[in-house]
C-alpha cells in the first residue's frame, strides 16, 4: 500500500470572474447617451421602483429587465463581450464535466435571461440579495464617479459558508465574511447567481454611478 498517496478534492468551486473591457473609453459616452434617452421614454423606471413594499434598493433609477433586447449596436457588442467572459468563467468552473465531453460536444450557447441598467443617485444603494433562474450574474461599471473606494459605491459579496468555528488557523479561509471589489469603469465582475451580494452606498458628488447588470445561463448547443 502506498502510504504517500493523497487525494484532495476541490469540490463546489466558487469562481468570480474579474475582467476589464479595453474598449470602454470608446463606448462609455454612447452608453450614457442611450441611457438618458431611455429614461426620457420611461421616466418612472422599473415597476419595482413604484412598489412601496419593495426594500431591495434605495435612491436610484433602474430600467426594465430586457435591456439586451434594445436596438442599439453598442449595447449588442457589449453583451457579446459579457457573454464571452461568462463562458470563460463557466468553462473553468465546469472543467471536470467539460473534460468528459467529446470535441464535437464542446459547443456552448450563452443566454442572457435578464439585463438592466441602474443609475445611482446620492446615497443610492442595493441591499444584499441573490438571483434565481440563472447560473451566472454580473455587473459592468459604466461610470463610477469620483472618490470611488471600497466604502463608496463598490460591490461586495457575502461568504456563502456558515460556520461558528473560525478560531484556529485551519479556518483562516473562513475569516473574511465579505469581499469587496472597488468599482472601476470598464470592469466586469461575474459570479454564481446564488451568491449574496450588494453595493455600498454611493456618495458621489459630481457624477452619478451607472452600471449594467445581467443574469445568464450557459447551455450545450444541440
Amino acid at each position: 500500500m502506498d502510504s504517500d498517496k493523497k487525494n484532495i478534492h476541490n469540490l463546489w468551486p466558487l469562481s468570480i470572474g474579474d475582467f476589464y473591457n479595453y474598449e470602454h473609453p470608446i463606448i462609455k459616452d454612447e452608453l450614457l447617451e442611450f441611457f438618458k434617452s431611455y429614461e426620457k421614454k420611461l421616466p418612472e423606471g422599473n415597476s419595482q421602483l413604484r412598489d412601496e413594499d419593495h426594500v431591495g434598493n434605495y435612491n436610484l433609477y433602474q430600467s426594465n429587465y430586457d435591456l439586451h433586447n434594445e436596438s442599439n449596436d453598442i449595447l449588442k457588442k457589449l453583451f457579446h463581450y459579457i457573454a464571452k467572459c461568462v463562458l470563460d468563467v463557466s468553462k473553468i468552473t465546469n472543467s471536470k464535466s467539460i473534460n468528459k465531453l467529446s470535441e464535437d460536444q464542446k459547443k456552448f450557447k450563452v443566454n442572457v435571461k435578464e439585463s438592466w441598467f441602474i443609475r445611482y443617485k446620492e446615497g443610492g444603494i442595493v441591499y444584499p440579495h441573490h438571483h434565481d433562474g440563472c447560473s451566472w450574474s454580473c455587473v459592468y461599471y459604466v461610470q463610477v464617479g469620483q472618490n470611488t473606494s471600497k466604502k463608496n459605491g463598490s460591490t461586495y459579496f457575502i461568504r456563502p459558508y456558515n460556520s461558528t468555528s473560525k478560531n484556529d488557523f485551519g479556518s483562516k479561509y473562513l475569516e473574511e465574511d465579505t469581499h469587496i471589489f472597488t468599482a472601476k469603469e470598464g470592469r466586469l465582475l461575474i459570479w454564481p447567481s446564488f451568491l449574496y451580494h450588494g453595493s455600498q452606498p454611493y456618495a458621489g458628488e459630481e457624477k452619478e454611478r451607472v452600471i449594467i447588470s445581467a443574469n445568464l445561463t450557459v447551455d450545450l448547443r444541440d
